[in-house]
């Protein structure tokens, strides 16, 4: 509960709800609410609230998807743009997010505030080479890799994002998610996601990202520059794997290790790679 809130606004546009915020070091942006709401914070003076600031449209074009950041993320996966884009492999992260009540509830740039280091909807969005929007109260537009590893000073600052935008991917291409948690549907302890776009027979673009094996969820560039122009093998995707993943610096906690989360990224980033490489090449 925020029991200490004395003022609620509701602006029309980013610009607005930016200045809101960014003049008062007790307010907070509230989109969905589930996660603020659930922390309680006391010191949380004001609301401005997000859902007649325009952000929650979702349109797909020739070009790719444009998905406003209060969009929830079960309007992304039931989304006919949003939920098939690159093989469903949004609509597949925002499923292992949150159980579907929250979905509901939860929206796209929320769940991008507060993810954590194995967030599926941030592993997935940093292979699909995705770019996020954001208002200070200036808009501007940003890699999503720079987002990710920016997060926690555009945070500090007080942004808004705004949109994410996914381009749509040429038709020789395929994307994979491969993941492990307690339960089938549970939040992934460990999740990988690649994207193989194929030109005259061989992988003419490789992208492989890990969520739960370092701080936050990573692109393994050495591997993808290894494994690019290549006939790929089982043999030779787990070798250009393997001194990656050794390489990365898993977090452990009690849903697991740190040698049981590099033995996982090891096996599920071959796994997805090899998927998205199948796939794209019976295209």
């Amino acid at each position: 509960m925020l029991r200490n809130v004395k003022n609620y606004h509701r602006p029309t546009t980013a610009e607005d709800a930016v200045a809101l915020v960014q003049s008062n070091p007790n307010a907070v942006y509230i989109g969905g609410g589930a996660w603020t709401v659930a922390q309680g914070d006391a010191t949380l003076e004001t609301v401005v609230d997000l859902q007649n600031a325009g952000l929650n449209e979702i349109e797909g074009t020739l070009d790719g998807v444009f998905i406003g950041a209060t969009a929830t993320l079960q309007e992304i996966i039931d989304h006919p743009d949003a939920g098939e884009i690159a093989d469903g492999l949004l609509a597949t992260a925002a499923g292992y997010t949150q159980s579907r009540n929250l979905r509901e509830q939860g929206t796209l740039g929320g769940a991008l505030i507060v993810a954590g280091p194995a967030d599926p909807l941030t592993t997935a969005l940093l292979v699909l080479n995705a770019e996020i929007k954001y208002a200070d109260p200036a808009l501007h537009t940003a890699p999503f890799a720079s987002f990710v590893a920016y997060r926690d000073r555009l945070i500090k600052t007080r942004v808004l994002l705004t949109q994410v935008i996914v381009k749509r991917p040429p038709a020789r291409s395929a994307a994979a998610f491969e993941v492990v948690g307690r339960s089938p549907k549970d939040k992934p302890i460990v999740c990988a996601a690649a994207y193989i776009a194929v030109d005259e027979g061989l992988p003419a673009e490789v992208h492989i990202a890990m969520g739960g094996a370092a701080e936050q969820p990573v692109r393994l560039h050495k591997a993808e520059h290894l494994l690019k122009g290549k006939l790929l093998t089982e043999e030779k995707v787990a070798a250009a794997l393997a001194p990656v993943i050794e390489e990365l610096e898993p977090v452990a906690d009690f849903r697991g290790s740190e040698a049981y989360r590099r033995e996982m990224a090891a096996v599920l980033a071959r796994r997805a790679t090899l998927k998205a490489w199948q796939q794209a090449r019976r295209r």
